[in-house]
């Protein structure tokens, strides 16, 4: 059986299925709502607060309301013949139906009682007509768009939302209808004895100088980014491609996928949501005991067992987190002939003589160093027997090559950057950091059997080790083995020649583990023996060097974990002979010992920290490095990355603004956190709250009289209405449709905070960033508008502030957009001189604690400057006092 085709989708108009249909409309209720107003003055009034003239669906109803109306306002008498003059002299009286349907108004309806009953009637059609009128469009331009699809959903949403609030969006509104609301709320302000007449911010002055946060405001709150938690511009990166770049090179770039250490323990690739050029600071290098170096400001955090913790308040042997392994590799092969002459060379060669040379005393080396010049083609070789020295290869181009040509080896060395180095200033050229496992596997077997080593010390100890002169090559090599799970440590010592001392560099691998793992996956070419030995000692030496410990401290939480069972019956659970055996509280834990008694204590996070990618390296120094040009990288979710094989980590004021205007005001706010997880945040609004030293709640270090606030901070904080999102790179098209739809749920929203604005996502087509910043800026205004509440921004100062003695803020150091100062209705900045000059000022008054909050920009009042105080242990900024110079 055959079927017509279906129709296509009509429009405008309503869609096919539905053309034949009626818009909703009641005309009893229109006619009744007429009468009424014709039979009631008093009525009038009623109607005119549930209905205006468009929700009539009959044209001549539209046009006598309107009539009815202006009699209404003028204070004249209303009845049939007083509307038909109104109507004739506007020239309405024959459409409306002439004194016939006047006289059928009067008889709709006997008394004006019911009469918002009937409006309410009218009303509610018309809102059904609205949202098929908006469906219907909807429709239409589903069908015929070319644009962005995100666009057209918020378009959508916001129409649909517009008629559930019943905000109709009209033209042009007459100033005189505008007057009587105002004067109203001028005698509401005049009626309250509070000055503060929007969103109150908890700051005394500040509201003193604003009326707190007005209604449909775009309030921009600005600083310098990261606070200072920043690296020096050539900490190095791997990337996800196994290439290695700076922090610099990735803040250029603006684009990198790169390690990051999870809430589990365990290493992931991420990408970055913001990068940051913060300018010229002071930064001091931290030296770990097995070799790492890296260079960071005072404030940058560090990863230990307590938890995340800024460098000034580490000390010289404290452990922090590095990784155990790096298992990146790349997908970028070289031929096998030239991972092996590169690490030769590298290891015994000559790179600055008129043309290469490898000097070896082992023949099995010198015969795989010629193969492998072979199959590389167009050379020859030279043999110097160098007087009973150790034999020399000269590695010169083909004889049969033409004259003039270079030796092909040296332009290939000379392409990769190491031609011309001389043994201090060797390092591994960028395109072995990119290859696969094995040819880097390879690489480091021949770089071994050069400068290698593997040993058995008279202690028993087996050992691998690697020494050059060139400290670039030394730690290269370091982080190179970590990509294959073998922790090296890295020291200087000193080597004696004839014509004196000299400095060498030094890679020891003594960690059973990293041992087993070194033979295993990477060998040692020529010197197997040797390296057979080495296994032989692992596996006859009853207690191994076991240098990968979890600290001390984490004693403290297996006791909180352990709860009332004695130690003995955990020890005994978890395999251990005894008590004694435990060591309890005296030195740091194996992973498998630890292992074991988070099994027996069945807690899963002290499984995973058991089972972590990372490695408790020992802080032996912290030394000045004077001032250098520093970056910054935000991760989203997890806040941290790992630069120079150390883990580092990457908005306190509009979070106070919020715990205030919540908590005190109970008034309820929206709060976008695209940099901080909800988790770290309700951290941090505890912390404020309660008065506690975060840093002690990180570390599990609480006082009884601090659990206790934090108990009272949390019963505030459980009936507060404050929500919170915290999806990273949040559009301005999506943040708008969840502050509609919490609108929509809560109609008491009264405050929306974005933190922070330069994390926001645009719409994609912008063609720069600059411009993609004015387009967020110009979508949240639109957004304060719509819902009528102020929306608080947080945004970043450009690095020029940096560039002035006095370091103070001002509005053409707001970063990336011009168009943020156009937009906003008022800005502050942030500024802490203690951040810049340090705790005391030139003349040595104290400056800890102190902050300023200057309004550089209020549309509706005066500019000025608030005083605050910042107490760093909370988190949290106060109203400024005299007393707090006592601090």
């Amino acid at each position: 059986m055959s079927s017509a085709p279906t129709a296509p989708l009509t429009v405008p108009g309503l869609p096919g299925a539905f053309a034949d249909r009626k818009p909703p409309y009641s005309l009893e209720a229109e006619m009744s709502v007429l009468g009424g107003m014709l039979l009631d003055a008093d009525a009038i009034a009623k109607a005119i607060e549930i209905v205006d003239d468009s929700m009539f669906h009959r044209e001549g109803n539209r046009r006598l309301f309107r009539a009815v109306t202006r009699l209404w306002e003028r204070g004249d008498v209303i009845d049939v013949v007083t509307l038909s003059e109104e109507l004739k002299n506007a020239g309405d009286f024959d459409a409306v139906g002439g004194p016939a349907y006047l006289a059928q108004l009067l008889d709709a309806v006997p008394t004006a009682a019911n009469i918002e009953y009937h409006a309410k009637i009218v009303r509610e059609k018309a809102l059904l007509r609205r949202l098929i009128e908006a469906a219907t469009s909807i429709i239409q331009e589903t069908y015929e768009n070319q644009g962005d699809v995100d666009q057209l959903l918020d378009t959508a949403e916001q129409r649909v939302f517009q008629i559930a609030q019943q905000h109709d969006r009209k033209g042009f509104v007459w100033i005189k209808e505008i007057l009587w609301p105002t004067f109203e709320k001028i005698e509401a302000l005049q009626a309250n004895h509070s000055s503060v007449t929007g969103v109150p911010t908890g700051f005394h002055d500040l509201d003193e100088l604003t009326a707190g946060f007005q209604p449909g405001d775009l309030i921009i709150v600005a600083a310098r980014p990261s606070m200072g938690k920043c690296l020096a511009h050539d900490a190095e990166i791997v990337l996800d491609d196994g290439s290695v770049a700076t922090i610099a090179e990735i803040g250029q770039r603006r684009q990198a996928r790169l390690l990051t250490l999870g809430d589990d323990w365990t290493l992931r690739l991420t990408e970055p949501s913001a990068f940051f050029d913060d300018g010229v600071k002071p930064v001091y290098r931290v030296r770990t005991r097995l070799g790492r170096n890296v260079e960071t400001t005072l404030t940058h955090p560090f990863l230990t067992l307590q938890g995340w913790r800024r460098l000034e308040e580490l000390r010289v042997g404290e452990r922090v987190a590095v990784p155990r392994e790096i298992p990146i590799f790349g997908q970028e092969p070289m031929r096998e002939c030239e991972v092996k002459l590169l690490a030769y060379l590298l290891g015994d060669g000559c790179l600055t003589d008129t043309t290469p040379e490898f000097t070896s005393g082992d023949a099995r080396l010198r015969e795989d160093f010629a193969a492998a010049c072979a199959e590389f083609g167009g050379l020859r070789l030279r043999g110097e027997a160098n007087g009973g020295r150790t034999p020399t290869l000269h590695v010169a181009r083909d004889a049969g090559a033409a004259a003039g040509r270079e030796n092909p080896l040296t332009g290939w060395l000379r392409a990769l950057g190491v031609w011309g180095c001389g043994a201090h200033a060797k390092h591994v050229p960028a395109p072995v950091f990119q290859l696969p496992r094995a040819q880097l596997a390879l690489f480091l077997n021949r770089l071994f059997a050069t400068d290698g080593w593997a040993t058995v010390l008279a202690s028993g100890q087996p050992q691998v080790g690697y020494s050059t002169v060139s400290e670039q090559l030394a730690r290269q090599v370091q982080h190179l083995l970590l990509r294959f799970g073998v922790v090296a440590s890295l020291r200087e010592r000193a080597i004696r020649y004839r014509d004196g001392r000299r400095t060498a560099w030094q890679l020891d691998v003594t960690d059973a583990a990293s041992l087993a793992a070194f033979a295993g996956a990477i060998g040692l070419f020529g010197k197997e023996e040797a390296l057979a030995r080495v296994e032989r000692a692992l596996r006859g030496r009853r207690r191994q060097t076991n240098r990968d410990l979890v600290p001390v401290a984490v004693w403290d939480r297996l006791a909180a974990a352990k709860g009332a069972r004695s130690w003995a019956s955990v020890g005994r659970a978890a395999g251990a002979r005894g008590y004694s055996n435990l060591h309890v509280g005296r030195r740091g834990l194996s992973r498998p010992r630890l292992l074991a008694l988070a099994g027996a204590l069945h807690d899963e996070g002290l499984q995973q920290l058991a089972r972590s990618d990372v490695y408790w390296d020992e802080i032996v120094a912290i030394e000045p490095a004077g001032e250098k040009q520093v970056y910054d990288l935000t991760i989203p979710e997890t806040h941290n990355f790992v630069a120079n094989d150390v883990c580092v980590h990457n908005t306190a004021f509009t979070l106070n603004v919020a715990q205030h205007a919540a908590i005190s005001a109970q008034q309820c706010v929206a709060f976008f956190s695209l940099e901080m997880s909800k988790e770290a945040l309700v951290q941090r609004v505890l912390c404020a709250e309660g008065r506690v030293d975060a840093s002690r709640l990180r570390r599990g270090r609480l006082h009884d009289d601090e659990y206790a606030r934090l108990a009272t901070a949390a019963g505030y904080l459980n009936t507060a209405p404050i929500f919170i999102d915290d999806s990273p790179g949040i559009s301005v098209l999506e943040m708008r449709a969840k502050a509609r739809r919490l609108k929509a749920d809560r109609p008491d929203l009264s405050l929306v905070i974005v933190d922070y604005l330069q994390l926001m996502q645009g719409s994609g087509r912008s063609e720069n960033r600059q411009q993609e910043v004015s387009d967020i800026s110009r979508g949240l205004k639109a957004l304060a508008k719509e819902l009528n509440v102020p929306v608080v921004a947080l945004s970043q100062l450009s690095r020029a502030v940096e560039q002035r003695p006095d370091k103070r803020p001002m509005m053409s150091d707001l970063r990336e957009s011009g168009a943020i100062e156009q937009d906003a209705d008022l800005i502050m900045f942030l500024y802490r001189p203690e951040y810049y000059f340090g705790p005391v000022d030139k003349e040595g008054n104290s400056l800890e604690g102190r902050a300023e909050l200057i309004v550089g920009k209020q549309r509706n009042g005066a500019t000025g400057k608030v005083d605050l105080v910042f107490l760093k242990e909370f988190t949290r900024f106060e109203s400024f006092s005299p007393r707090s110079d006592g601090m």
